[in-house]
């Protein structure tokens, strides 16, 4: 699907393929600058922010989204189950009357996967957000008399289990095999972005890129990861970074992606980012919208750029809620959501204008051509 026809798209269609030198660049500076915003957030780590495990392992536990306490049977965790579940089925039909193929894929935290690892800290996995809406339905539990329209039960079974992409199940299996986190931060380490890369591309019907592994990489022996800079001194670790995007080019930049590029602070951006990637060489000719957070990211670190190089066009955008106006008027062939299980415990509306959101939390910073604007 072509994006010459939108005129917001063609703001920055002068923004071509980078050198491998310079992307790799900023996947130093990306990852950087993310450690870097982390330790500033933490002055110094305690106990009840980030757990060492065995093997110097750093787990997230505190922090703004209370990931450990997530972790139980309560009223809260109940009602945060069934509001995803009923907003998620929402986007599925609502998709679906529009001819758009919908899925969903819950990225695990680190304590969920690698539950094994913790020392003297007990959290069973089985609660971890993201298994439970995957595999148990709070609703019919809620109101177990509905239950009794078996074929609308199994219907919408069916449909839920076709729609959520599980990467539990697959990263448990393989957790002892490769390491799928890095030691020292809470994301997905290069073999844990190729494992979910694979299975979301299963999940999809696309033929993943076979290459991945032997693009350009380099390796950097003093990284220090977002949990890692949360202590003094900070906790170190050798890692690979991988130059990834090859045939890929990127067309599009919102004005506050472009702004903080120009000044180096790129990793400061969440929320508001919007990048459109167009691969003339990629095998699948799809057009895909994403929806997602810094495991996706529109930096060329994550998932995002994975995408990119195997679609021939592909929108992501930073963003936990979707923008139905902007589905509907770019069409695309499939919208992929993507989520932190800690984000579970936020509630989401779907009545949301990206753009409109953008221009009222980055309008003063992008007027004063500073990098701080107004709170949301």
């Amino acid at each position: 699907m072509s994006t010459g026809d939108d005129p917001a798209r063609a703001l920055c269609a002068d923004l071509d393929t980078r050198s491998a030198q310079g992307s790799a660049s900023r996947q130093r500076r990306s990852f950087g600058r993310r450690s870097r915003r982390a330790g500033a957030g933490i002055p110094m780590a305690t106990s009840d922010e980030v757990h060492i495990g065995k093997g110097d392992w750093l787990f997230l536990l505190q922090g703004t989204n209370n990931v450990s306490s997530q972790y139980v049977r309560s009223p809260a965790a109940q009602f945060f189950l069934i509001h995803w579940r009923l907003i998620i089925s929402a986007r599925e039909r609502r998709l679906r009357d529009l001819g758009i193929p919908y899925k969903h894929v819950l990225m695990p935290e680190k304590i969920t996967i690698y539950d094994h690892l913790l020392d003297g800290l007990a959290i069973d996995w089985r609660l971890s957000p993201a298994f439970r809406l995957i595999y148990e339905d709070e609703y019919y539990k809620l109101f177990p008399f509905r239950r009794l329209n078996i074929p609308k039960y199994i219907s919408r079974n069916r449909r839920w289990r076709s729609t959520l992409i599980d990467l539990i199940t697959p990263m448990r299996r393989q957790r002892d095999l490769q390491n799928l986190f890095y030691r020292t931060d809470s994301h997905l380490s290069f073999a844990g972005r190729m494992l979910a890369y694979r299975e979301i591309c299963r999940a999809v019907g696309a033929e993943p890129v076979r290459d991945f592994e032997e693009r350009p990489a380099l390796y950097h022996p003093g990284w220090a990861g977002d949990l890692g800079m949360g202590f003094v001194p900070p906790r170190y670790e050798g890692t690979m970074l991988h130059d990834l995007q090859r045939d890929a080019v990127r067309v599009y930049a919102n004005p506050i992606v472009a702004h903080r590029e120009r000044r180096a602070s790129e990793g400061t951006l969440h929320t508001g980012a919007h990048v459109i990637y167009r691969n003339e060489r990629a095998r699948d000719p799809r057009c895909v919208m994403l929806f997602g957070d810094s495991y996706a990211n529109f930096a060329p670190i994550g998932l995002t750029i994975m995408l990119a190089e195997t679609f021939r066009e592909l929108h992501f955008i930073w963003s936990t809620q979707l923008d139905f106006g902007y589905i509907e008027r770019i069409r695309p062939d499939l919208v992929l959501t993507e989520m932190s299980e800690r984000f579970v415990f936020r509630p989401s509306t779907d009545d949301w204008d990206f753009e409109g959101y953008v221009r009222q939390r980055y309008g003063a910073e992008l007027a004063a051509g500073s990098d701080d604007g107004p709170d949301p």
